[in-house]
This record gives C-alpha cells, sequence and structure tokens, in this order.
C-alpha cells in the first residue's frame, strides 16, 4: 500500500500499515469544474488547443465554502508561475496568441477547512504543417519507394498512399513529436508498377482546420537518357563528355560504356560525376588510339533501361586558332600595303578636280597645269565653246552650253548682259 505526498512511517502491527499525512494535497476531481475553451480533450484525458488561438480557462468549486482559488501553471521545465489568485469559488483567466511557451500543465487549486486540494490539466499546443505535402520517388534494386512528406507539424501527420482504386497503408502517428515521422515510405516491388503509373498521398492531420484536402502526387516514368552524337576532342587535352536523362522517375542512374559494353569508373585515366539527372565523363589526357572510338551513356530504374551512343574523335593538331591567327595577319598585312601605296602615290590618284553647276545647264572645266589639246596657243589657257563654236573667254572661264531637244540655244549675244560683259578679241 502507498501514500502520496505524505510522510509515510509504516508499522507492522496485527498485519495493519499506518500512515500518516503531513501538508497533503488531495486530488479530488468532484471538488472542481473546469473548462479550456476553446479546446479538445484527447482520449487519455490530455486537452490540446491550436497554436496562436486565444484560450480561456475557467475554474469553479463545488464547495460553498469561502476559499482562496488560483491557477498556477508549471512549464516543461518544472518553473512555477502563478496566474490568478482570488476569495471566491471561481476564477478564470485569457491568454492570447498560445504559443509552444504556453503548453504544460495548468493546475487550479483551493483551501478549504480540510486542507488544500487542487486539479491539475495538460494542455498541448498543436499547429499543422506548413505548405502541402511533398511527394518524391527512390529506388534500390528492383524495389521503388515512394515518400511522402508533411513536416513541421505538430504532432505527426497521418499519410494514406493510393493508385488506380487501390489504396495503402497509412501511418498511425497521432500524438507523436516532430521527426522522421513526418514522412511515410511506400515500398513497392518492381512487379506491380509500370510505366505512366500515377500515385497519391493525402495528408491529414489534427490540427488542419481547413477543408480543402491536402496531397501530392507522382508518375511513375521510365528513363530517356540525352546526349550530343559527336564529340570532338584534341590529342593531349581532357575531353568531356555529358549525358542527361530527360525523363525517369525514380531519377534513374547513369553509368558509362565503352564500345565493348565495359563499365568505366572514375580512375587516373576517366573522371565520373553524376548530379541530380545529369552525369559527365571526363578522359584525362586523350589519346587518339586508345580513346577515340563509341562510347555508351545507360540510364536505368527499375521501370526499363535506355542507352544512348556517343561517337569520340579526335584532332592531332589544334589548327583552328592558328588558321584564324593567319587570316587576320594577312588582312591587317594587305591593309597596310595599300595604305602606303595610296599615301605615295596620291597625287597621281587625284590629277584634276571637278565642280558641277545642278541648277542649270552650263558646267566649268578647271584645267590642270598639264596641257590640253583644246587650248588655243594665242588664248590664255581657256576655252569657251557654246554649241560646239568658239566663244569668247569670260573672267578666266570657259563656258559651255549643252544643246537639249528644245529651241536653238541662245548665242553670246542673246545672254544677259551680266553674262555677255567680256572683251572681244
Amino acid at each position: 500500500m502507498g501514500c502520496t505526498n505524505c510522510l509515510q512511517f509504516a508499522v507492522v502491527l496485527l498485519g495493519l500499515t499506518l500512515c500518516s499525512w503531513v501538508g497533503a494535497v488531495a486530488d479530488d476531481p468532484e471538488e472542481f469544474i473546469i473548462t479550456i475553451s476553446p479546446g479538445e480533450v484527447l482520449p487519455n484525458g490530455t486537452i490540446y488547443v491550436i497554436k496562436h488561438k486565444n484560450v480561456s480557462f475557467s475554474c469553479s468549486s463545488r464547495s460553498q465554502q469561502k476559499l482562496n482559488m488560483s491557477w498556477i501553471f508549471v512549464h516543461p521545465d518544472s518553473k512555477l508561475e502563478d496566474f490568478t489568485s482570488v476569495e471566491g469559488i471561481h476564477t478564470e483567466f485569457t491568454l492570447f496568441n498560445m504559443g509552444y511557451d504556453n503548453q504544460g500543465n495548468y493546475t487550479c487549486s483551493n483551501n478549504t477547512d480540510k486542507g488544500p486540494k487542487s486539479q491539475t490539466k495538460e494542455v498541448l499546443v498543436y499547429h499543422p504543417p506548413k505548405g502541402p505535402p511533398m511527394c518524391h520517388a527512390e529506388f534500390s534494386d528492383d524495389s521503388v519507394h515512394l515518400f511522402c512528406s508533411w513536416t513541421e507539424g505538430y504532432p505527426h501527420p497521418t499519410f494514406a498512399w493510393s493508385s488506380e482504386n487501390q489504396n495503402y497503408g497509412s501511418d498511425d502517428h497521432v500524438h507523436g513529436l516532430p521527426g522522421p515521422n513526418d514522412t511515410m515510405v511506400l515500398p513497392l516491388k518492381g512487379s506491380k508498377i509500370h510505366d505512366g503509373q500515377i500515385f497519391k498521398c493525402v495528408g491529414h492531420h489534427i490540427a488542419y482546420e481547413r477543408k480543402m484536402e491536402q496531397s501530392c502526387s507522382l508518375m511513375l516514368k521510365a528513363p530517356l537518357p540525352e546526349s550530343q552524337p559527336l564529340v570532338t576532342g584534341y590529342v593531349g587535352k581532357n575531353t568531356t563528355l555529358t549525358c542527361h536523362s530527360k525523363e525517369g522517375n525514380p531519377p534513374p542512374k547513369l553509368t558509362w560504356l565503352r564500345n565493348n559494353d565495359t563499365e568505366i569508373f572514375s580512375s587516373s585515366k576517366y573522371v565520373i560525376s553524376q548530379e541530380g539527372v545529369v552525369s559527365t565523363l571526363t578522359i584525362l589526357e586523350s589519346s587518339k588510339e586508345q580513346d577515340e572510338g563509341n562510347y555508351i551513356c545507360k540510364s536505368e530504374n527499375p521501370l526499363g533501361i535506355k542507352e544512348v551512343e556517343i561517337w569520340v574523335t579526335f584532332n592531332t593538331k589544334i589548327i583552328s586558332g592558328l588558321v584564324g591567327g593567319i587570316t587576320v595577319f594577312l588582312l591587317l598585312s594587305a591593309a597596310a600595303i595599300f595604305g602606303l601605296l595610296l599615301y605615295r602615290n596620291w597625287n597621281k590618284f587625284i590629277t584634276r578636280r571637278h565642280f558641277w553647276q545642278t541648277d542649270s545647264n552650263v558646267f566649268t572645266l578647271v584645267d590642270s597645269e598639264e596641257d590640253d589639246d583644246f587650248v588655243d596657243e594665242s588664248s590664255s589657257g581657256i576655252t569657251s565653246v557654246v554649241n560646239h563654236l568658239p566663244a569668247q573667254a569670260m573672267n578666266g572661264h570657259a563656258f559651255v552650253e549643252v544643246a537639249s531637244d528644245g529651241p536653238q540655244a541662245s548665242t553670246n549675244d542673246q545672254l544677259p548682259n551680266e553674262k555677255r560683259n567680256v572683251t572681244e578679241v
């Protein structure tokens, strides 16, 4: 036999055990009426409330005696905090925006003539996970594992997988602490799945108040690798081949093979790396005799195996840069020679100047210093021609009037005075 919160003296006398109480605090649920709202009672008697809610705590005593009632909060770290202390048979208070620091044991107590009495309620603060659940697939050997995660909620959510009118098991973690159980893993054998099959995961949480279903889906797909069909490298240099899987769920495994179907591994000759669904093969210090030929990128998951071929060839010399350099050099040399010739023979290229009047049929010819076949020895080196007839020189210039289809052009006498002001020979 035992006694709670008392100093027990066990004396065996005639088969009886005597118990002496010192400062006893008796818990009597019938003595109090406790209300915590809004809140829900779990099967074990614990009450949970939703995070960020305003929660009211009320406690009344059934005793009609004048009492000293109080609410005491005990933190999870055993720290005590008094909320209320009143004279009477009823006390209450409200906590606004409930948070994790308000999670713990709440005790309502009173003092009567028979001694102190109390009643304690454990209060948990729940909150749903953030965002929707997330689905992804992985594989090992011929098995596929489907992951459904819905994290950062308290307590753990529950999950239900389904596919093509078939339902799968659900984790039943209702009152656990946040941890790895925020994810449900559904293992499947390769014989039970096929390409294009769709799986759906529905998440449930006790604190989720929205009516919309929270779920995620994924489709299983066979792999489909892609790469350049031809890669050209240079002898003595590193050559890199790249292969990525355009499709494939679970994400496929990528491996490299030589033309004799021998798998290539990382070594002093090859460097292989894979990030996500992209794999690279680097051939170190390429050799035309040893490394030229056919390479295969193989993509594999439980839904299938696909391969893509890559032909690798090598150039013995790096000539592209040399050809470009020679071309540029020749162009610059030709431009320099042309500029030098133009500079040295400038007077030979430019021998005379021509000035044209665009507003009439009259144009002026200014001869250079060289002899002209049309120059009259008795003239001053300037000849005037009008309608193919010699004309008098005017102001040191020769006027030539071009005949047109219209009436005969005017003679010198018919020209305006300002044009006939010349000295006759």
